[in-house]
């Protein structure tokens, strides 16, 4: 069952959405050894397409959840304009790296121009990401006209140390399900892209509403 797309979906828009970038390399949360272990496969065969299927499953188990479980370090966020509050949510979003963190708009007169790091804070831990103003910080306006006018890039994605055990299963059964079934399994009339095991390991993690 998928949910939400954060890449994709359009009606997310008044709420941002994020693109990789042209450079944007992913680090996956389970590697081939791990996923061959799982399957129980020693030979390099299928090496390709198990490979294919771990970013596979690893996209099904991110749109279920509503947030980033493989690592990329070159995303940009995109928002019409700066909210009305004094937090940025960053919708689909974990594991955002502070450190990469640039924010860009353009201003009244159309002009690309770089918010100042020093006016606020960006939250690493929270699911969805955000980021703060700092104490009597405002955001600046942007121009009106002009879609997407407020760019954030930076890196983000759930690490090996911060992947919780049941994610990181959920996504395992998902590669076995997919390995072993070219097509939906079908019960009772109902068809499952996803094992039920791992949806129930993922469950408490979640995001159901924006």
């Amino acid at each position: 069952m998928i949910v939400y797309n954060f890449t994709k979906d359009s009606k997310l828009r008044n709420y941002g959405f994020y693109r990789p970038g042209s450079s944007n390399s992913i680090t996956e949360p389970v590697t081939l050894a791990e996923a061959k272990a799982h399957l129980r496969i020693e030979s390099s065969d299928d090496d390709t397409y198990i490979t294919t299927l771990i970013s596979v499953a690893r996209g099904i188990c991110e749109n279920y959840v509503g947030f980033l479980l493989a690592y990329n370090d070159s995303l940009t966020y995109y928002l019409d304009r700066f909210p009305d509050r004094q937090e940025i949510i960053l919708y689909g979003i974990s594991g955002l790296d502070s450190g990469t963190t640039v924010i860009k708009y353009n201003n009244k007169n159309g002009v690309l121009t770089t918010f100042d790091a020093t006016k606020y804070n960006s939250d690493e831990h929270s699911i969805p990401s955000r980021i703060f103003l700092k104490d009597g910080e405002s955001f600046p306006e942007t121009d009106s006209y002009t879609p997407s006018a407020v760019q954030i890039t930076f890196e983000a994605g759930l690490q090996g140390y911060s992947m919780p055990k049941p994610l990181y299963q959920a996504i395992l059964l998902t590669i076995g399900h997919l390995f072993e079934n070219r097509q939906n399994v079908v019960v009772g009339g109902k068809g499952y892209d996803i094992p039920q095991t791992a949806e129930y390991l993922m469950n408490p993690y979640r995001v159901i509403s924006i």
